[in-house]
């Protein structure tokens, strides 16, 4: 049955592709993106470094009707390679990382629908953001209203990233527990609005609710949380600056009141071929010795990748900052010379927690207090190959500092990290 459905999504294929060359308006589009790492981030250099590949292969066709209604599908396969048992089988890793129907003007009111599964990506990604670095790669199911599109720019959305209810088929009283006990949802409602000031001037507005309404092992509801999020772009000239900031409320746990924040302030210089950035990315943490208020800020859906480090240790955040917060101090330089394929580019990172711990060690039995997770440098090397297929080095170091020698313990060792990558896109 699984060879049937292959070959029968194979011919379909095929047949969509015979038919856009006679017929205007199909859109076809694709992804290859391949990358093979050497990871050595657990501070040790008594262990052998592992070694992975990963494969994310996307395909997806576009058409629209009337310029009315769009339709968009696009299927993705992501692997590691390797995690087949053997040769001769296969793994079920096909599935629908887009597909969706957007109304334009529908009843002639100024308003766009798109509804189904798609990407959502805002501003600079720090809160919403589609993760192209990941092998899989972030999409929502949801309905997005794009109200006055072509002026106001104003989205309201409604997403769903959990739902505990299966589908249901035949209506018996056993297929109805009490949703109040047992129901384990986790939805996201919100807002976006892009303020266009001047040429030189933009501002972004992002309001947006988590009923996270999983449980906990004593089936209290996780969150109910507010973000109020903001995010300011400058461009004076050969100057620009990115300054956002963003305020979290609401309930943890059904009884710790929420109040955490974020603020990143970046500005670059362009001197013609290369330019120069400093920036700090300060998210507030929760003190260890609190009890009744959760102040660690969360960055649930942001594109993570791109601010807090390439080796990525700080993903999930507030789990990878322990509950404590993340200062990130940073200086980048990128230099791409006139007329050239390659693109240079090196961040450096100063990581702290923003609340400190204090450590009791054989040493110092009395404590001490901590607060530094350490250094990382990043170097990536571009190059343009063809218009659409990119090769990308990058190699990291990480230098630990106490907290990260702690948690890491008796590891504290230099962290190193290196990896290969090949877009190709269709």
């Amino acid at each position: 049955m699984k060879n049937i459905l292959l070959v029968t999504l194979a011919l379909f294929i095929l047949s969509i592709y015979n038919f856009a060359q006679e017929l205007d308006g199909w859109k076809l589009n694709g992804q290859i993106q391949l990358r093979t790492e050497f990871d050595g981030r657990d501070f040790s250099n008594d262990t052998h470094p592992l070694t992975f590949a990963s494969l994310r292969t996307r395909f997806g066709i576009e058409k629209t009707f009337d310029k009315k209604v769009q339709l968009f599908v696009q299927f993705q396969d992501s692997r590691v390679f390797g995690e087949e048992p053997n040769t001769l089988t296969a793994v079920d890793n096909i599935d629908l990382h887009q597909g969706y129907v957007r109304l334009m003007k529908p009843f002639e009111w100024d308003v766009n629908v798109q509804a189904g599964r798609f990407e959502v990506v805002y501003g600079t990604e720090r809160f919403f953001g589609a993760v192209g670095w990941h092998y899989v790669g972030r999409a929502f199911d949801g309905v997005r209203f794009s109200i006055l599109p072509e002026s106001w720019k104003f989205d309201l959305f409604g997403l769903t990233v959990y739902e505990s209810v299966d589908y249901i088929g035949n209506a018996t009283p056993l297929v109805y527990p009490n949703p109040s006990e047992l129901s384990r949802r986790y939805s996201v409602y919100g807002f976006y609005k892009n303020f266009s000031i001047d040429e030189s001037n933009n501002l972004d507005l992002l309001t947006y609710y988590e009923a996270n309404h999983q449980r906990t092992a004593g089936g209290a509801k996780i969150a109910d949380m507010f973000t109020l999020a903001g995010s300011y772009f400058g461009n004076y000239g050969k100057f620009r600056t990115t300054i956002e900031t963003a305020y979290q409320f609401g309930k943890f746990i059904e009884v710790r009141d929420i109040s955490s924040y974020l603020i990143s302030l970046a500005f670059k210089y362009n001197l013609g071929t290369s330019d120069l950035g400093v920036g700090a990315d300060i998210l507030s943490g929760t003190d260890p010795n609190s009890t009744d208020t959760q102040n660690s800020f969360e960055t649930t859906f942001g594109t993570n990748h791109k601010f807090y480090g390439y080796m990525d240790y700080f993903i999930n955040i507030p789990v990878n900052t322990y509950n404590l917060g993340l200062n990130d101090f940073y200086a980048s330089a990128n230099f791409n010379p006139a007329g050239s394929k390659f693109n240079f580019d090196a961040v450096i990172h100063l990581f702290m927690s923003n609340q400190s711990i204090n450590i009791i060690t054989p040493e110092n039995p009395e404590g001490s207090d901590e607060n530094m997770f350490g250094q990382e440098l990043d170097l990536t090397v571009k190059y343009a190959f063809t218009e659409n297929t990119n090769l990308v080095w990058g190699g990291s170091l990480f230098f630990p500092g106490e907290l990260f020698k702690i948690v890491y313990e008796p590891r504290e060792d230099t962290g190193y990290w290196t990896y290969l990558m090949i877009t190709a896109s269709l």
